[in-house]
């Protein structure tokens, strides 16, 4: 009995409370219009979590939780029901520079707030005020909790986020990156059942980076005096805290970060199902075929959009374009195991005001890319009005100055690439926007893209062999980055032939490097 009552208590804290918080992930914006958006939900939490001064309301995390968040953790997350907030921004000398009206979230805790207003370029804090809730329900879940609970901090809770905005001057005219996570920034292994399972259990410090990537990001920021980088994931949104925390440990500084809202697309086809239950007039009113040809069409393409990510990237690089300057310069990068490289082209298309209205909005609605139609009427339309908007604002131009797609094993080569894009768009139409200029370059990981970012004045040499440093040591796909394994992959790496001078004079660096050891 004694040696029993001895053993060490491994259980877990018992969670006691409940603590409202907004999960954002920053925004970028120009002078004279910008947004912030962001979910409202409550974290189970223990006794020890309850001191506001141990909670980072920009990662949503209690101190300590970096290294432990995963996105399982968060799935469960409860969304609070059409919450009442009030959004206020900051200069960084915390002078407040802007007060919003009231923002009614929806029935899932989502909100957007867009700030017509003009702000002061810079770097700016906002926070998110919880005002009240919009849903008996769930005042009525709050308050069976408050009555249970002795003093709970549920109610006392009114600054439930912060988050960075930063605006841009109007007539900027630098770069903007934007970068795709899943096999261009991690190595995360989305190839199989086992490996996308693995990755709702994984840590920040077990999320491991391609060889180089925090390197080049950091490196670029440098280069491109300090020029934004925005994270663009097919992720589902409960990934964002282990993401956030994951990019911290990384040392890599973000101006926002998009996550994939899975919960929209379940709801859209329940709601569009209900509204054939009760509408049958309205959706027989063509004849039987048709309605079950656009039916089987509607279930289909919302059921590959769960994993397909041409719709959602497609819409958020729009959506974007229209809140950056004019003159804003884009580089993108991507990779090949999924139609980046088709997203990256399709966008430059819009940009250009070559595929637009009605043309447009019926070519994405038949599009079927690899093998997948996944874009929905709903989302054709929504991509047809982002498009006349950007037109509107910044007229028909390509902000894309360069397009990297990271050539992993498990996709296709770059020429390949290239003919898919061009048997996918309409006939003759990459030939005449694009001529003998590349919609994108495909290339292997950070190597490569660092010698294509220095060939157009991105990077510079010296800038490359820090990238490569940040390589050593490193293993990629069970393979141990070496002298070996560097000089053979800059032996085989796929570039344009006017950077042969770069590739030999970084092998020549690296074999003098390697010979002084």
């Amino acid at each position: 009995m004694n040696s029993m009552s001895q053993e060490p208590n491994t259980s877990q804290p018992i969670i006691t409370d409940i603590k409202r918080i907004a999960v954002c992930g920053g925004s970028l914006g120009r002078e004279r219009r910008s947004y912030v958006r962001g979910q409202v939900v409550d974290v189970g939490i223990t006794d020890l979590m309850k001191a506001d001064g141990l909670w980072d309301l920009v990662t949503g995390l209690f101190i300590g939780e970096e290294t432990k968040i995963t996105p399982f953790l968060d799935f469960s997350l409860a969304p609070v029901r059409k919450p009442i907030l009030k959004l206020e921004v900051y200069d960084s000398t915390g002078k407040l520079i802007y007060t919003s009206g009231k923002i009614k979230a929806d029935e899932d805790g989502f909100f957007s707030c867009e700030i017509r207003d003009k702000l002061p370029v810079g770097f700016h804090d906002f926070q998110v005020i919880l005002e009240g809730l919009d849903s008996f329900r769930q005042y009525s879940k709050d308050l069976a909790h408050l009555n249970a609970t002795e003093n709970s901090i549920l109610g006392k809770t009114t600054i439930v986020g912060k988050g960075k905005l930063r605006i841009l001057p109007e007539d900027y005219q630098g770069i903007v990156t934007t970068s795709d996570i899943d096999q261009t920034y991690l190595a995360t292994d989305i190839h199989s059942g086992k490996g996308k399972f693995t990755a709702l259990f994984e840590t920040p410090n077990q999320k491991q980076a391609l060889p180089g990537m925090p390197e080049l990001y950091r490196e670029l920021r440098i280069a491109l005096e300090n020029a934004p980088l925005a994270f663009i994931s097919a992720s589902p949104h409960f990934f964002r805290r282990t993401m956030l925390a994951t990019i911290a440990k990384d040392n890599i500084q973000i101006e926002s970060l998009h996550l994939k809202y899975l919960e929209g697309t379940i709801k859209g086809v329940f709601d569009k199902v209900i509204d054939t239950i009760f509408n049958p007039l309205e959706f027989f009113q063509n004849g039987f075929k048709p309605a079950w040809s656009r039916t089987k069409k509607f279930l289909g393409a919302s059921y590959q959009s769960l994993f397909d990510q041409m719709s959602y990237k497609l819409s958020i690089l729009l959506y974007d374009r229209i809140y950056l300057p004019t003159q804003a310069k884009e580089i993108l990068l991507g990779d090949n195991t999924e139609s980046d490289y088709m997203i990256f082209t399709l966008y430059q298309l819009i940009c250009m005001g070559k595929l637009s209205g009605d043309e447009l909005e019926e070519y994405l609605y038949k599009l079927n890319f690899l093998g997948r139609d996944a874009i929905t009427r709903d989302a054709a339309k929504k991509i047809r009005l982002y498009s006349e908007e950007i037109l509107r604002i910044h007229g028909p131009k390509n902000p894309v100055v360069l397009s990297l797609i990271n050539r992993t094993t498990h996709g296709p080569n770059e020429s390949d690439m290239l003919q898919k894009v061009k048997e996918a768009l309409p006939e003759g139409c990459y030939e005449k926007e694009f001529g003998t200029k590349q919609a994108f370059y495909g290339t292997e990981g950070a190597i490569g893209m660092a010698i294509i970012l220095e060939k157009y004045g991105f990077l510079d040499s010296n800038q490359i062999l820090t990238v490569i440093a940040g390589m050593i040591g490193k293993v990629l796909e069970g393979k141990l980055v070496d002298e070996t394994y560097l000089m053979k992959q800059l032996e085989e790496l796929t570039l344009p032939k006017d950077t042969e001078g770069t590739r030999a004079k970084i092998k020549e660096s690296l074999t003098a490097a390697f010979q002084k050891e």
